[in-house]
This record gives C-alpha cells, sequence and structure tokens, in this order.
C-alpha cells in the first residue's frame, strides 16, 4: 500500500475521481463550520496507477491543438519569483508529458521497439510523481531533479529506437511498414516537445538554486535562471575549446576574431552545448583526414563571431574533407539534420564514409560528467549543471542543436563544401527582455 499524506481539499485537485467524493461531503462540514484537518489517504499502488491513467488521458485531450509554445519570452516573463516559475511548470509538464505518451502510442509498432516501451514507462513515472506533488512545497526541487534526472536518458533511448524503427517498420513487406518522411515527422515532433520540458526544467532548477545561494552584488539583475542578459559567447566558445582540447583527437582550433565585446541576452546552457556539438564533430572530421601534426596545423578548425544590432552570428570552418554528396542530391544536407539519416544501418556507401554524418557519439566523450576531478565545477557556464550535455545520443546531436536553436529564436545551418570541408552558421537572435516585441511568441 502507499500513503499520500494530504489534505482531502489537495487530494480533490489531485485527481478528479476523488474530487466527486470529496464535493459530496463539503456541505455537511460547512454546515458544522468546522475547521478542515489534514489527515491521511491510504490507496493501493494499483488503485493510484487508475487515477493517474484516467488523468492522464484527460490531460492528453486538452484543448484540440497543440499547447501553447513555451520559449524564452515565457521563461523571462514567469521568473519574477521561483513559485511562478514552479506553478508555471506544475501547469505545463502534466500536459506536455501526457501527450508525449500519446505520440509514442501513435506511432504503428511501438510496442515492438523495446527503447520506446521505455520512454512510454518513463514518461508515465514521471507524470505520476508531478501530480502527487505540490509546487508549494519545499521539496518540490527534488521531483523536478529527479524527473530530469531521468530523462537524461532520452537522447541515447530515443537515438536507439531510430534505428530499431529503421529495423523493423521500415520493411516494405511488413503490414506496420512506415514511410521515411512519415518517422521524421513524428520524430521531430518528439524531439521539439522534449526541447521545450528540459528547457523549462533547468529554468526551474537555476532559480530554485540561484535562491538559495549567495551571488556577487548586481548579479541578480544580470540573471534569470539558465537566462543571461550579459551572455558572453566568446566565453562560452573558449569553454567549449578547451573540452575538445581534453579529446585525444589530432586537430587544432583556432579563434579567427576573439573579442571581449561582444554581449547579448541569451542560454549560456544552451550555446556552450551546441557549439561543443559542432566543434567536436568538426573535430571529428579532421582528425580522420589528417595524418600527422604538420597537416592538422595546415587544416586549423576556425571559429569567428560577429553582431550587428540585430543578431549575433557563430561559424565554425572545418577542412575535414565535407560531404560526398552526388550533384543530383539536392536534399543531401538536410539528411545531415535527419534522425532517420544519421542513425541509418542502411546508408547508402558515400554518405556512411563521411565522419559529418555518422556522427560519433561527441558528447559523451568530450562532456563528461562534472564529477571528473580535472573539471571543477566553476569552469562551467550558468546555468550548466553536472552530468552529460541534453543533446547527447548517437546520431542525433546535430538534429537537436537545430531545435534547440530554433527553439531559442535563432537558426543552425550548414554548409557543405565537398572534398574541402564545412562551414555551420549559428545565427542567435538578439533579445530585450524588458521591451515589449512586435514578434510572436510563437516564433521561440
Amino acid at each position: 500500500h502507499e500513503c499520500i499524506p494530504a489534505a482531502y481539499s489537495f487530494v480533490a485537485a489531485m485527481l478528479p475521481v476523488l474530487r466527486r467524493g470529496v464535493r459530496r461531503a463539503a456541505p455537511l462540514v460547512a454546515r458544522r463550520r468546522v475547521q478542515p484537518q489534514r489527515t491521511s489517504v491510504q490507496i493501493t499502488s494499483a488503485r493510484l496507477d487508475e487515477f493517474v491513467h484516467a488523468e492522464l488521458n484527460v490531460f492528453a485531450r486538452r484543448a484540440h491543438g497543440p499547447p501553447a509554445p513555451l520559449g524564452l519570452l515565457e521563461a523571462l516573463r514567469s521568473s519574477d519569483s521561483v513559485a511562478m516559475v514552479a506553478r508555471l511548470l506544475h501547469d505545463e509538464l502534466p500536459v506536455r508529458f501526457a501527450r508525449r505518451i500519446k505520440h509514442i502510442e501513435r506511432l504503428p509498432g511501438w510496442e515492438k521497439i523495446p527503447e520506446l516501451v521505455s520512454l512510454r514507462d518513463m514518461h508515465i513515472t514521471s507524470f505520476r510523481e508531478l501530480r502527487i506533488a505540490d509546487p508549494q512545497l519545499v521539496n518540490y526541487l527534488e521531483v523536478i531533479y529527479v524527473i530530469q534526472e531521468r530523462h537524461k536518458q532520452i537522447p541515447a533511448l530515443f537515438a536507439s529506437a531510430m534505428e530499431h524503427i529503421q529495423e523493423e517498420l521500415f520493411d516494405s513487406s511488413s503490414e506496420e511498414s512506415l514511410d521515411r518522411a512519415t518517422v521524421e515527422q513524428w520524430a521531430e515532433k518528439f524531439l521539439r516537445s522534449r526541447v521545450s520540458t528540459e528547457i523549462l526544467m533547468s529554468h526551474y532548477r537555476a532559480c530554485k538554486e540561484a535562491s538559495v545561494s549567495s551571488s556577487p552584488s548586481g548579479e541578480a539583475t544580470q540573471k534569470f535562471g539558465i537566462i543571461d542578459t550579459k551572455c558572453d559567447p566568446w566565453a562560452m566558445c573558449r569553454r567549449a575549446i578547451k573540452k575538445i582540447d581534453r579529446d585525444p583527437n589530432l586537430v587544432v582550433i583556432e579563434m579567427e576574431n576573439p573579442s571581449d565585446d561582444i554581449r547579448f541576452c541569451h542560454v549560456p546552457r544552451y550555446l556552450f552545448f551546441i557549439m561543443s556539438e559542432l566543434l567536436q564533430n568538426s573535430a571529428n572530421a579532421t582528425a580522420a583526414s589528417v595524418r600527422g601534426v604538420e597537416e592538422a596545423k595546415q587544416r586549423p578548425i576556425k571559429v569567428a563571431i560577429c553582431e550587428d544590432h540585430r543578431q549575433v552570428v557563430v561559424r565554425i570552418s572545418d577542412k575535414g574533407g565535407g560531404m560526398p554528396v552526388d550533384d543530383l542530391d539536392e536534399a543531401a544536407m538536410e539528411k545531415a539534420f535527419s534522425c532517420t539519416y544519421t542513425t541509418s544501418l542502411s546508408t547508402p556507401d558515400d554518405l556512411t564514409g563521411d565522419t559529418h554524418l555518422k556522427q560519433l557519439p561527441v558528447v559523451e566523450a568530450v562532456l563528461a560528467s562534472t564529477s571528473d576531478p580535472s573539471l571543477p565545477d566553476h569552469s562551467l557556464p550558468w546555468g550548466v549543471f553536472s552530468g552529460e550535455s541534453p543533446l547527447s545520443g548517437r546520431g542525433i546531436g546535430l538534429p537537436l542543436s537545430r531545435l534547440y536553436a530554433t527553439y531559442l529564436g535563432g537558426s543552425l545551418q550548414m554548409i557543405n563544401m565537398p572534398g574541402l570541408g564545412m562551414d555551420a552558421y549559428l545565427h542567435l537572435n538578439r533579445i530585450d527582455p524588458f521591451a515589449h516585441h512586435s514578434l510572436g511568441d510563437d516564433i521561440f
């Protein structure tokens, strides 16, 4: 049996089934004018699961369209207090988890993919924990922390699931055969939902931890959770390069126009992770194509950052050979951002030979846990917690990088120079968190 200490009023708010029972008892309490007393409700774990699954279906059916987007501006507006962020989290996460569970179940043959079964069960567990938690209690951060730690497995599980989907569901002889475009749309929708909830949980965690720790004078007005109104892109770049330097790859990285004068409102956490992903991809390609130190010096990876009044742009350029592309294949670059091509076990030979498309497990190799004694926590950017990057996952690093960039109001483009190398352009829009924007919130 599972005990859930709570007031009847809280249980009523938690589960609609119990709400009806409480309402029937309410008039007696009112007539006697007795102050409600806290008590304990004891139900079996199986009965609780029934309640949770009933609520899950209700939450998944809320509204007819997709949930309203939650972007950078919404996070800023909810940062007036930790309690406001907690309430936003408590209102939004259950709906998005419920819809993600149903999204998995809508893929034909999902029950044949062990990783999708694990992902579904994981989200059901997290949904249940959220529904019995109270955002007003001091232990709410612990609930979110447990969910966030559990969900760190999502990128790796999802990448493995994509491999098995191609094995199991791309078979034209199967009754549940799926075409690549359908799976691609399904995968992107899943990952986009994951991006929004991961950002929201990280924002709350940073807000909560900042509220209980001391900070230098003036820093509180500069930072809002994971958001830094004076983010330094060159500092993020230097830290990402330092991580790459820890890898044994034979590469040289040069900063073309280092400057300490660029500042803009953004999220250092994701700028750091995206830069690390792009730099590691270039390092993998370069190391695979050079023979010796001298050749590596002649083919450095170059990083440039520039700005204007509207945006900050990062360019990462390598001479790792680029992607060998058929002249007739105009969609080849999109394959670099595809979940179904990057992890494909049956990709054509001209693509599997390319390091950019293979996408080695880059973040696992470079962004190791900060428990590593050679990586003190203070060396990490604002908002970066211990543990691996949320962009980790074999074959989905680039797709996730572009989704995070887009979600935060920017874009990521790759320019291929066959036989020479690859240029990555990361565009990051400037945002004034205190101004009234004419742009629609749905861009973020």
